[in-house]
């Protein structure tokens, strides 16, 4: 009886691998390649850290290819004509994000700016762009907090005084100021003990070095939160996803003290001053959509945006420079041209400083910083005719190598040098790029856009124009290793440099 039963046992395994064998067959006839998959882990045997450059290495020729994070099958497109296909050109079809339920499970609602799709997120949105509009966002009032904290950076650079500074804190606290000021209406970054706690957390949530392992975890549990939500708890309690939540959870409950400080201030107040501010008093008359939870969420998501997400470009910045003096030089000399050395330069500068414009729109091409882009969830069935003809169907989920677009040779001839002039026209004016995938495209662009370039701008020449830089010369790494070698560029969530330090000489001005 035994043996007959480890027959049946065996030839009931054979029979169910031969039917996903065929099922996958079929699946890979008439779907984009599959970088491979096996039963219930999906790609992770097949696939390595780095994913975006893994991908751009092993199958960078393939406008779109499939990858399984567990049992959930992720588009990515590895080519701008995929992406623009799907993102531009069908961007109300894949507007969406992914599972809500799993959101309001970990957090207690479904809200914010980044994860939230459908009423909550076009309301949110709109609601966010008017507010920060009425702030000065991407206009004047924007720029004169900028140029403070630009004014309050080379202080501190000075005060150096030409010894090796670590990047990563110190512009890390001169943007966040700025969203600071915006949100929370102060300079917290500066004035609170506690902020370089937050800091850390905002490492951990964007520097995640084990994107494949996290994302297929994830994945897996979105359909258990609805299916089996008592193994979803079990999940939940795992090392790995209880650290990663336990960071989301900090970064929510310092941002519930400040909006709980602001609630305590409120009597009386009848025009804002600030983002929270605005969102107390709207959400007055439209407690429906509204509300505490969701103004959290909300400002979580513009801090961790307005944060990392700049001070990592300038980081990128300053090493291309290093590695590649003669730019430097000739940013120099056309800001000292356009600005001269009296004064901190403005937006009024811009159109003088066609270069430099050159210059920073190649460092977001090199770098790459989202390298994986951010999933959406695809609303209504899309064919992309122009790419293979595939059909994206209903909540699949699709998201994009910004790092493959970037260094495709097709679109950017040597991609591997850093060359500005491929964004100069031939009467040398700028002329921005409209193959980067920087900030994303279509619905769910990022609306912070217009304050990062003005933030990149400012700080950027500013510190051209008032210092020379170079590594610590105690510092063994080659530049290589600090701009191109994967095990020593963190991050895969966010794509940073290695924590480093830049000596900042100041020029004789």
């Amino acid at each position: 009886m035994a043996v007959s039963s480890s027959l049946v046992l065996a030839g009931g395994a054979a029979a169910l691998g031969l039917y996903w064998y065929g099922r996958k067959r079929l699946e890979d006839a008439r779907e984009p390649p599959s970088v491979g998959r096996y039963p219930l882990v999906g790609s992770m045997r097949h696939i390595h850290e780095p994913l975006y450059l893994w991908l751009y290495e092993n199958f960078g020729s393939e406008p779109v290819v499939r990858v399984h994070f567990g049992t959930q099958c992720v588009y990515v497109f590895n080519k701008w004509s995929a992406f623009k296909e799907a993102m531009v050109d069908n961007a109300d079809q894949l507007s969406g994000r992914l599972s809500q339920k799993l959101t309001a499970r970990l957090f207690g609602d479904v809200g914010g700016i980044v994860a939230s799709d459908g009423e909550v997120w076009r309301d949110y949105r709109r609601f966010t762009l008017k507010t920060l509009r009425d702030f000065g966002f991407g206009r004047r009032g924007a720029e004169e907090i900028i140029t403070v904290e630009a004014e309050h950076l080379h202080q501190t650079l000075d005060e150096a005084a030409g010894k090796p500074v670590e990047t990563s804190v110190l512009l890390s606290t001169a943007t966040s100021n700025i969203i600071c000021q915006l949100v929370f209406g102060s300079r917290l970054a500066s004035e609170d003990e506690k902020f370089g706690e937050i800091l850390e957390v905002f490492r951990k949530i964007t520097h995640n070095e084990d994107s494949n392992s996290t994302n297929a975890m994830f994945m897996t549990i979105i359909p258990l939160i609805e299916n089996l939500p008592f193994i979803a708890d079990l999940f939940f309690k795992t090392p790995a996803s209880k650290a990663a939540i336990d960071d989301f959870l900090k970064l929510l409950g310092y941002c519930n003290e400040q909006r709980d400080k602001h609630i305590a201030e409120m009597e009386g107040v009848d025009t804002a001053r600030d983002y929270i501010e605005a969102h107390l008093l709207y959400q007055r008359d439209q407690p429906e959509m509204f509300n505490d939870t969701r103004l959290t969420m909300a400002v979580s998501d513009l801090f961790i945006a307005g944060t990392d997400t700049t001070a990592n470009t300038l980081r990128w910045a300053i090493l291309y420079m290093i590695d590649n003096p003669d730019v430097c030089e000739k940013v120099h000399e056309e800001v000292a041209k356009a600005i001269g050395n009296d004064r901190l330069p403005t937006m009024q500068d811009k159109a003088r400083l066609p270069y430099t414009q050159a210059v920073i729109e190649e460092v977001h091409r090199k770098a790459s910083l989202v390298p994986m882009g951010v999933f959406h969830r695809v609303v209504d069935e899309v064919t992309l005719a122009n790419n293979g003809g595939w059909k994206l169907q209903p909540d699949s989920i699709c998201t994009f190598n910004t790092y493959a677009i970037h260094h495709d040779p097709e679109v950017f001839p040597q991609p591997e040098k850093f060359l500005p002039e491929r964004h100069l026209k031939e009467d040398g004016q700028f002329a921005a790029s409209p193959h980067l995938s920087t900030f994303g495209l279509g619905k769910r662009a990022c609306l912070g856009e217009s304050l990062a370039r003005m933030e990149l701008l400012v700080f950027f020449v500013t510190l051209v124009q008032r210092y020379s830089f170079s590594l610590d010369p105690e510092d063994s790494r080659t530049m290589w290793q600090l701009t191109e070698d994967p095990s020593f560029s963190k991050g895969t969530v966010l794509r940073s440099p290695p924590l480093h330090k830049i000596v900042f000489k100041a020029r004789n001005i």
